[in-house]
């Protein structure tokens, strides 16, 4: 009986494992990125904590926007700065928001800026109402 029990508890350890993979590999989307590091800066932020910080208010803002369909497709520049980050990135809309018309969708670019740990100023170009 205490083989079964073990041999049991290896399968469900295991099978744990394999489903929690494509759980881990999901919260960071930006895993392979070089230019993203854990080294938290003299205000405890790490260039992956302010990227996903970036990327989470790009895709709150155009939501709020009533933009549908919006992802965060890449990243262009992850800068450190002595107070923080500049990160700049790809963003597309499915459709939806104030200004638009035909309902197509669109790719356009943000900026944001953390200093301090904080958002500071996020902009957009090339996605009309944003």
């Amino acid at each position: 009986m205490p083989n079964l029990f073990r041999t049991l508890s290896r399968c469900a350890l295991l099978a744990g494992a394999v489903m929690a993979a494509p759980v881990l590999a999901q919260t960071d989307r930006f895993a392979a990125d070089p230019r993203l590091d854990n080294k938290p800066d003299a205000y405890g932020v790490s260039s992956r904590q302010a990227a996903h910080k970036c990327v989470a208010a790009a895709e709150g803002a155009a939501k709020t926007a009533k933009f549908t369909g919006v992802d965060v497709i890449g990243l262009k520049s992850v800068e450190r700065k002595p107070e923080g980050y500049e990160i700049e990135g790809w963003v597309r809309v499915g459709g939806g928001g104030p200004a638009w018309r035909d309902n197509a969708p669109a790719r356009g670019s943000f900026e944001c800026k953390i200093v301090r740990g904080r958002i500071v100023d996020l902009g957009f170009d090339d996605v009309p109402g944003l």
